[in-house]
């Protein structure tokens, strides 16, 4: 599986107002790569809104240590 940087999560996102320390970004960018192995990129962008509104929720509670 190959790594995906940041840069390439925010054009997934289609944003790059997404919150979160270094370490969370980390974790994020792990994230969308294995959403992205599972579901295509096509799924990852259509569903954008959802991923960074519970990235959003992740970070708001301080749930990644």
């Amino acid at each position: 599986m190959v790594e995906l940087s940041l840069e390439t999560v925010f054009e997934l996102l289609g944003t790059r107002d997404i919150p979160g320390s270094a370490k969370e970004l980390e974790k994020l960018c792990i994230r969308i790569r294995e959403l992205v192995a599972l579901n295509g990129v096509q799924w990852v962008k259509e569903n954008r809104q959802n991923l960074l509104d519970e990235w959003n929720c992740i970070v708001g509670q301080g749930l990644i240590t």
